[in-house]
């Protein structure tokens, strides 16, 4: 009798929990087919977003050569100007050593400022040369 009692009161126990968990069976079906809706949504839309991802990595990498291009042309204009300038320090240097002048302090001051940005530019054209070689 007792294990007939138990048997019983086991096979209650077993509704019971039968009975509460076809609550979470259900939620759990409903989330299993709205990852599947989700999946197949993302598999049919995947090649459309890879496509135009790799359209934007072309535009960059053209974006990317052309600034290359520009900032070559500006370096080599920059280096024209540079041996212009140096070109007119020399003629001053020059024109300082022959002619004693009231105005030499003025030639020399002139002398001194030319320099001074031919050294500028120097030294800036060298850090972006730098700057690419490491990039």
């Amino acid at each position: 009798m007792l294990l007939e009692i138990g048997i019983f009161i086991l096979s209650i126990a077993f509704l019971l929990l039968a009975l509460f968990s076809i609550p979470s069976l259900l939620q759990l079906r409903k989330t299993a087919e709205t990852i599947a809706d989700t999946l197949k949504t993302l598999n049919q839309n995947l090649p459309a977003i890879l496509r135009n991802l790799e359209e934007m990595t072309t535009q960059l990498n053209q974006t990317t050569l052309t600034v290359h291009r520009q900032i070559d042309g500006f370096s080599y204009q920059m280096k024209r100007l540079q041996h212009t300038l140096g070109f007119f320090a020399d003629v001053l240097q020059i024109l300082q050593g022959s002619i004693r002048l009231p105005f030499l302090n003025t030639l020399t001051n002139l002398t001194a400022v030319v320099r001074g940005f031919r050294v500028f530019l120097h030294v800036f054209n060298e850090k972006r040369s730098s700057r690419f070689i490491q990039q």
